[in-house]
């Protein structure tokens, strides 16, 4: 089985020279389809007799196809045929273990999601047996599309927890997991390059890739649901750290004075944050037991109750976002997971904080850039599944990582 920790070199330096070509022509037509060949030229400054020799290899392989009009380039002159990513080329599943689900999207060269489902995780929880219920939904995707599983390129695995560069998960707490290496569970059982991830990782570049950041190379995102997980993009690539072990948003102490959340350090950023946090505040005030969409009911019809302790959580989410905006100096922020529902009535707030997030001044603050942003992820809750895709679909869009050998 190959993982994204053993992928190979090419073996020749025309081969290499190849692959670094086919990625750069595949990124172009990924971020603007349609065009022509002589444009594709010009953005990748490769010559017009090697671009017409690898589209026609690309076409040849079923990841371009012609689409059929004519286009006039940028710079006039005669017009060319578009050309486009085929939906149908290549395909890729993502797999996301969350705390309450299991969930598997199948998506497209097009980034569509063809096929999703989801089911509970159940209450037994060892790794042997969440590995094979997300193994047999894994397999109920591929079977949906038979015609599709020679053009599979791969599955990403995500896990609510902290991976080192092994893919080895130090810890999920959420799952009581600690040092469980997921690939000896996963070598016989998918025979498929396997990609593994921690959740927030995957969704940032999901956003990168497909979502709202496309065009951005620095990110930050922060995932927010039955824990609270980050993830940091700096020139399309995720940052990982020394270890792999980065953008543990969730140990961010954001309120130093603050009460202890059953056992954890005062004021962490995660027990302040996340689902179970917000609700046992809620119920604290109210003396009524609710889980997320009773909340947001109580939201919608003016409760203010409701209305008094979303505010608080969003002046933690906000404390949070303004220092790790001020370390990381992102071009985008974006947030995801369940917990997103709730943003809609503390925008405007949260907006203000990012905008003075430079204490004294917001000339140059995080708005004080035009291109800068936050928003809100449109994946909804599957974010995790769908950057898990993304962990197999962006191997066609990378430039191979070289290895200088010293003599």
């Amino acid at each position: 089985m190959k993982t994204n920790r053993t992928r190979r070199m090419p073996v020749t330096d025309a081969s290499l020279l190849k692959q670094i070509n086919y990625a750069r022509i595949l990124s172009v037509l990924r971020r603007t389809p349609h065009l022509p060949r002589a444009e594709i030229a010009r953005q990748t400054g490769l010559t017009r007799s090697t671009i017409t020799v690898i589209t026609a290899e690309l076409i040849d392989k079923g990841l371009v196809r012609e689409g059929g009009e004519t286009i006039t380039g940028q710079n006039g002159g005669r017009p060319g045929v578009g050309l486009a990513l085929n939906p149908e080329g290549a395909f890729f599943i993502g797999a996301a273990i969350g705390a309450e689900t299991l969930t598997v999207v199948e998506l497209n060269l097009a980034a569509q999601v063809v096929n999703r489902i989801q089911t509970s995780i159940g209450d037994n929880r060892t790794p042997e047996t969440v590995i094979r219920s997300l193994v047999t939904l894994i397999q109920q995707v591929q079977q949906a599309n038979p015609l599709n599983t020679d053009r599979l390129r791969g599955v990403g695995l995500t896990v609510p927890g902290t991976l080192n560069l092994d893919g080895v998960v130090v810890r999920a707490p959420l799952l009581n997991w600690q040092e469980i290496d997921l690939r000896s569970h996963l070598e016989s059982l998918i025979d498929l390059p396997l990609f593994v991830d921690n959740d927030a990782n995957a969704a940032a570049l999901a956003e990168v890739y497909l979502g709202s950041a496309i065009e951005c190379s620095s990110l930050l995102y922060l995932l927010l649901d039955t824990g609270v997980g980050g993830g940091i993009v700096i020139d399309n690539r995720v940052y990982r750290g020394a270890y792999g072990t980065a953008s543990e948003v969730c140990e961010l102490i954001v309120d130093p004075n603050g009460d202890r959340t059953d056992g954890d350090e005062p004021g962490k950023l995660g027990p302040l944050v996340e689902k179970a946090g917000l609700l046992k505040r809620y119920q604290q005030q109210s003396g009524e037991a609710a889980d997320l969409a009773l909340l947001v009911s109580k939201l919608q019809a003016g409760d203010a109750i409701a209305h008094a302790v979303v505010q608080e959580w969003a002046k933690f989410l906000g404390w949070g976002l303004t220092s790790l905006v001020n370390i990381l100096n992102p071009e985008r922020v974006v947030l995801g997971g369940q917990l997103t529902v709730l943003l809609p009535y503390v925008k405007e707030p949260l907006d203000a904080m990012l905008r003075d997030c430079v204490p004294g001044t917001g000339v140059y603050g995080f708005f004080s850039n035009a291109k800068s942003r936050f928003e809100i992820s449109e994946f909804g809750e599957d974010s995790a599944a769908i950057g898990g895709a993304v962990l197999a679909y962006q191997s066609l869009f990378q430039v191979p990582d070289l290895v200088l050998l010293q003599r």
